[in-house]
């Protein structure tokens, strides 16, 4: 698969990153090297100041032809892979691209020029991974309506952590962002639905490390909303999400069953964010580290 895993018993860590796969990318769409280095995969979502409720903007600009269609689409496709095998931070980028390069736009495309600057900034990133008691933890987090056409999206952050030890951080072995289908109609729904999303996921990768050798208590679920853990493990009354979707009872069912265990945690602490909507250039800069490691260029 051109993976390539650099092992360091000493201090048992692994490497995993796709030499040249980047280069050659950039290679075959003829993408010059931008002129300032890029460090954002995608330009922050603009503030608008004063304003209680902040509103996505809807994209007017002229669709582009059906070969700039299959362009955007092909880049989509190739990345999308890579950031799956070793760059989550381009994931929630390529979400968004991918959910709208049917109907894609002038302003669109600039957003793919945008994010293949940022792959000519970053061209070779790795995960890490340290070693662990091999058990599965995750951070789930959403943003609501920060997507089009009154969407949220959800986001999780998989790793396998230590026991007893919440700040110990890892590799992720599975990054999920994704706009949630149907429209929230409140934050704490939208944080729902994400945790919702993420248990999912992680119940087969449970399944997993169980059949692997690795026994399983209950995964630690962090989410930094206190109404959707509380709805969850029935601290809170019911009344106002009694209109909530009812396949999220399937959280309050794998709860009783003491498959997961979900904890509150402060925003700042929870991993998911990064995943979940569009920040500012510092932000990006900042939180970089804690997801990949930036590999040496191959040697031409």
């Amino acid at each position: 698969m051109g993976i390539k895993l650099e092992w360091d018993y000493k201090n048992r860590t692994l490497d995993t990153h796709i030499p040249g796969f980047t280069q050659r990318a950039l290679h075959k769409y003829q993408h010059p090297a931008p002129k300032r280095p890029q460090h954002a995969p995608a330009k922050a979502a603009p503030i608008q100041y004063g304003a209680k409720v902040q509103t996505t903007t809807h994209d007017t600009s002229p669709r582009v032809s059906a070969e700039k269609i299959k362009h955007i689409q092909d880049v989509v496709g190739t990345f999308a892979w890579y950031s799956r095998a070793c760059d989550p931070t381009m994931a929630a980028t390529l979400s968004s691209i991918a959910s709208r390069q049917t109907k894609a736009t002038t302003d669109l495309n600039a957003e793919v020029l945008h994010f293949l600057d940022y792959c000519h900034t970053h061209p070779n990133a790795g995960v890490r991974f340290v070693a662990s008691d091999m058990l599965l933890a995750l951070h789930s987090d959403a943003s609501y309506l920060s997507e089009p056409n009154s969407k949220s999206r959800a986001a999780g952050h998989f790793f396998l952590g230590k026991l007893n030890d919440e700040s110990f951080n890892n590799g992720a072995i599975l990054t999920l962002s994704k706009i949630i289908k149907h429209v929230m109609s409140s934050a704490s729904e939208a944080e729902t639905a994400a945790l919702f999303y993420n248990c999912k996921a992680a119940a087969p990768l449970r399944v997993t490390l169980m059949e692997m050798g690795h026994p399983q208590g209950r995964t630690l679920v962090t989410t930094d909303n206190s109404a959707a853990q509380g709805l969850i493990k029935k601290t809170m009354i019911p009344k106002a999400a009694k209109s909530y979707d009812m396949r999220f009872n399937f959280l309050k069912c794998r709860e009783a069953q003491k498959q997961f265990d979900i904890v509150w945690r402060a925003g700042r602490n929870n991993r998911a964010d990064y995943h979940t909507k569009k920040h500012p250039i510092k932000h990006y800069v900042h939180k970089r580290h804690d997801y990949v490691v930036d590999m040496p260029l191959p040697k031409q």
